[in-house]
């Protein structure tokens, strides 16, 4: 599989630079501010499209970032939670009945088996 990927990154990486050796004389304006007045005239169009490809891939990445950091603290959060509640539930397992009146469940039993009737 990694195969297949290495393979795929090749044929973009050489596509792009194709796309750019195509382009290499072109110039562009970029307007970022003002629609009427150029914030950067005369940029070549592969560094506009390079710097426009690096800007969004380290938006990505930092958003992404943020995204696993949360789910990250997420899932911490709820092992804890269920780390406890596991432990309770063994408390609760192991609690004594020896304490307990054997004839009030049978009360308990008799009074519930009345009320659904």
């Amino acid at each position: 599989m990694w195969f297949m990927k290495a393979f795929f990154g090749i044929v973009v990486v050489a596509a792009l630079l194709y796309v750019s050796l195509l382009n290499s004389g072109q110039q562009v304006h970029i307007f970022l501010t003002d629609p009427h007045r150029p914030t950067l005239s005369s940029v070549e169009l592969p560094v506009a499209l390079l710097a426009s490809f690096v800007l969004g891939a380290f938006t990505w990445f930092f958003v992404s970032l943020f995204q696993v950091i949360s789910a990250k603290s997420e899932v911490a959060s709820l092992k804890r939670k269920n780390r406890e509640l596991a432990r309770e539930l063994t408390d609760l397992r192991n609690m004594p009945v020896h304490d307990l009146d054997p004839e009030s469940f049978q009360h308990e039993a008799e009074g519930e088996d009345r009320t659904e009737d």
